[in-house]
This record gives structure tokens, C-alpha cells and sequence, in this order.
């Protein structure tokens, strides 16, 4: 298999079609990258809202001192591991069911709708946490479903709009600068809570500020957005022809999208492969994610204003790596697929898990927070190779794999947090200690088939191509 495609009788013959001017007017030429800009600070602001609670949980001892007198056996909510697991859990739960209708309503209505409606529930979801809080753990659950419903489609929403708007040539730069939203969420969000957070502002505001942001950038999503570059105003023929070059463009994309049988899915290798190692990386991905502030603030021992800047440093390195991942992997075109599938897909996760392995063995702060930072960064790598890998496999199908993908990642989301409620109750060293080691062999064993088994050619496709 190859990034190469094969015209067919129904290309868009560019040459003689009426478009607009040689240019775009507003971005000569160069709308594909307003149009990424776009994708990138929605996609960041709604997993920003989805990891606000990661750091927020540990800033709300007023709520504790305020509803203390209530519980009448000591114990408030927000003091116990297992309930505080249950609102990762719960906006894991409102992701699947997010994911289901996914694939669907993405072919009948475009990502354009689909997006911005997942969007703003995602705002709604997160402006109604402080008032859930104040209610009780059911609220909060509740607003933490919503939550997830809106982020379960971040990841078909960077394989649709980077097969829909990047050149063959660019779908690595795509992918890599939309993905980079993971990174760029927990650099803008991890600072902004420490300082928010102080007493003088309050958690509260944190909420309100994201989740308004969220709301105005939606809007702008839906007005600007087209699912298809040939019927933007502001693309022009030459820009056009950059971005159908060598792409396969039916008269019913949406029509052969719905027709791909699921059972070709799940019993395709590649598929499977892929899926395996989604499944180790996204629980150890997740770990860092939602668990990170705990780790450095419960068990390093750090203030939640450190632990606010300690948490996005990392991020902000990965999110550098991947920036320069991005186009590398479009120029690496003298070395074989396979290898860099390998280099972007299997290497980084095997590396993730050796950063955990030195957590899981040493008690140095400093170390700590080395073999911490040093997984975050290659975390950033995984999503690069795997949608590289999926785009191979899929094709113009890419939304249905992201979906699969998204599925995995969101079934690790819900299973993690009872996880850690079981083995690790009362943030102990020891406790993360033997955690951690848990997920290096698990991300390890998970990732061992990778190299071996992942092909690009030879093998049956997802949906063999469609024929006119």
C-alpha cells in the first residue's frame, strides 16, 4: 500500500472547471492553512475542556470546607479516589456513545455540522461544572458525559479534515499540527488553572473562560468551514489543484463511505494492528494525561502553581517535536513506508514505556520528572504514526478507521480510572510505583506485534477500491 492514488473517470477536471480566481483573495493561495489553523484551536479547546477536571480536582477545597458538614460520615466526594475516578470515567462513557453515530452522521452531514454541534456541547458541558459541583457527584458526571460526547470525534475530525483539505504531498503536516492539539491543550490549560486556581480568582473562572472561548470558536468554524475545497469562496483553482493532486474524487464520496462493510473492518490485519497498539498507547497516553497533575502534585510532593508549569513543560516539547515530525515524514519519501511506519508508530511507544519504567523505579524527584517529561514528549510521536498507518489502510475511508481508533482510545479512558481507584487509593509512591510498571509491560506487550505484522502491500483493504 502507498500514499498513491489512482484517478478515475470522475476527477474534478480542473482545468475547465468555473472557479474562482488563480488565488485565494484572502490567503493567496494558501486557505488549506487557514483552514488547519482553524481545525487546530477548536480541536484544542475542546480536549481542553475534557482535561480541565485532571488539574481542577486538586483546586476545590472550598467546595470541601462548604459541603464538609453534610456528609455525615466524614468523607466528601472530592476526598476519594474512586469517585474522582468516576468523572474520568464518566467522560470516557460520554465519548463512546459520542463514537458510535460518529461514522454516520460525519458521511450524511459533513464534519462542518458534526464538529461544531460536538463543539458546543463540549462548552456546555464545561460553563455547567462549577454549578454539577456545587450539586454533587451525579452533576458533575453529568456535565463530565457531555464533556466526552463533544471530544469522542476529535480524532475522525483530524483524519476527515486532513484527507479532505491537505495535498498527498502534506497529509503528514496535517495530521502532526492537528494532533499537536493534545500538546497545545495541556500547555495552554495546566499554567492557566495553577494561576486561576489561586484564591484571589478561583477554579470556577477556569471553566467559564474555556468554555465561552469554545462557544465563540465553533461559531467560527461553522460560518468559515467547507467539507469540500472546491465549493470554499476562497479557494482558487490553482489551490484546488494542489489539493486533488493525485487523490481519488467520486461524485459520491458520501454514498461509498456508507457502503463499507463493518466486518471488513474488524477482521482486516492492519486494522487490528493498529488497533492493538492504539490500545497501549492510549492507556499510557491517558495515564499522562489525566493522571499527570495527580502524580506530580500527590506524589512528587509538588504546589499545585508547580505542578501547573511542570505538567506543561512536557507538552510544550512534544508539541515542538511533533510540529517538526509533521513534515519530516512527508520528505522522508527514500525510506519504505514499512520503516516509517516503525520509526513514528512501534519506536516512540517502546521509548514511552521505558520513561515509565524509570518512574516506576526511582524515588528522585528530579529523575522523576525526566523519565516524566521524556514520555510526554514521544507520546506526541504515536499520533503521527498511527494515522500515517490508518491513512494507508483506509484511504478515503480514513474517517471509519479514525473511528475505530477513537473507540479503543475512549474503552482505555473508561477502564483506566477503575484501574487506578483499585491499585492506587491513596496516591502512594509505592502504589504509582507498581502502577506504572504495569502499564510499561502492557504498552510493551502491546506493541510487540507491530513490527512484525504491519504490512504496506500485499494484504487485502479495508474496502478494495470502488469501481465506476
Amino acid at each position: 500500500m502507498s500514499f498513491n492514488y489512482k484517478q478515475t473517470d470522475f476527477e474534478v477536471d480542473l482545468e475547465n472547471q468555473e472557479k474562482g480566481p488563480e488565488t485565494s483573495w484572502m490567503c493567496w493561495g494558501k486557505t488549506r492553512f487557514l483552514i488547519l489553523f482553524i481545525g487546530l484551536v477548536c480541536i484544542t479547546c475542546t480536549n481542553a475542556n475534557m482535561i480541565l477536571m485532571n488539574f481542577t480536582v486538586i483546586c476545590m477545597n472550598d467546595v470541601i470546607s462548604e459541603q464538609k458538614t453534610t456528609f455525615t460520615n466524614g468523607t466528601h466526594w472530592l476526598e476519594k479516589s474512586s469517585d474522582i475516578s468516576l468523572t474520568f470515567s464518566a467522560a470516557a462513557v460520554g465519548a463512546i456513545f459520542g463514537t458510535i453515530p460518529a461514522v454516520t452522521l460525519i458521511a450524511r452531514y459533513g464534519i462542518r455540522r458534526v464538529l461544531s454541534v460536538y463543539g458546543l456541547l463540549s462548552a456546555a458541558g464545561t460553563i455547567l461544572t462549577p454549578l454539577a459541583v456545587e450539586y454533587g457527584l451525579i452533576p458533575v458526571l453529568i456535565a463530565r458525559f457531555f464533556q466526552g460526547v463533544g471530544a469522542s470525534v476529535l480524532y475522525s475530525s483530524i483524519g476527515t479534515i486532513s484527507e479532505s483539505w491537505s495535498p498527498i504531498t502534506e497529509i503528514g503536516t496535517f495530521v502532526a499540527f492537528l494532533s499537536s492539539a493534545f500538546q497545545i491543550s495541556n500547555i495552554v490549560t495546566m499554567p492557566t488553572a495553577g494561576f486561576l486556581c489561586e484564591p484571589s480568582l478561583g477554579w470556577r473562572s477556569i471553566y467559564y473562560i474555556f468554555g465561552g472561548i469554545t462557544v465563540v470558536l465553533y461559531i467560527v468554524f461553522y460560518w468559515y468551514y467547507n467539507d469540500a475545497p472546491d465549493k470554499h469562496k476562497n479557494v482558487g483553482k490553482k489551490e484546488l489543484r494542489r489539493i486533488r493532486d493525485g487523490k481519488i474524487i467520486t461524485s459520491s464520496t458520501i454514498k461509498t463511505q456508507l457502503q463499507v462493510k463493518y466486518s471488513q473492518i474488524f477482521t482486516n490485519w492492519e486494522v487490528f494492528e493498529i488497533t492493538l497498539a492504539i490500545i497501549g498507547g492510549s492507556a499510557s497516553v491517558i495515564c499522562l494525561n489525566n493522571y499527570g497533575p495527580i502524580y506530580l502534585n500527590k506524589v512528587l510532593g509538588l504546589n499545585i502553581r508547580e505542578t501547573g508549569y511542570s505538567n506543561a513543560i512536557p507538552y510544550f516539547f512534544a508539541a515542538i517535536v511533533k510540529f517538526a515530525a509533521g513534515p519530516i515524514t512527508d520528505k522522508l519519501a527514500h525510506i519504505t513506508e514499512r520503516i516509517r511506519l516503525i520509526m513514528f508508530a512501534f519506536v516512540p511507544q517502546v521509548a514511552m514505556a521505558i520513561g515509565y519504567l524509570v518512574m516506576s523505579f526511582t524515588s528522585h524527584v528530579i529523575i522523576a520528572q525526566v523519565a516524566y517529561t521524556f514520555s510526554v514528549v514521544l507520546a506526541g510521536l504515536n499520533v503521527i504514526g498511527m494515522v500515517k498507518c490508518a491513512q494507508i489502510v483506509a484511504e478515503k475511508h480514513l474517517a471509519l478507521i479514525m473511528a475505530v481508533i477513537s473507540m479503543s482510545s475512549w474503552v482505555s479512558a473508561f477502564i483506566l480510572p477503575i484501574v487506578i481507584g483499585i491499585i492506587c487509593p491513596t496516591n502512594s509512591h509505592a502504589e504509582w510505583s507498581r502502577f506504572y510498571l504495569f502499564v510499561a509491560i502492557f504498552v510493551i506487550l502491546t506493541n510487540i506485534p507491530f513490527p512484525f505484522l504491519a504490512r504496506v502491500s500485499g494484504r487485502k483493504r479495508v474496502a478494495p477500491e470502488t469501481k465506476f
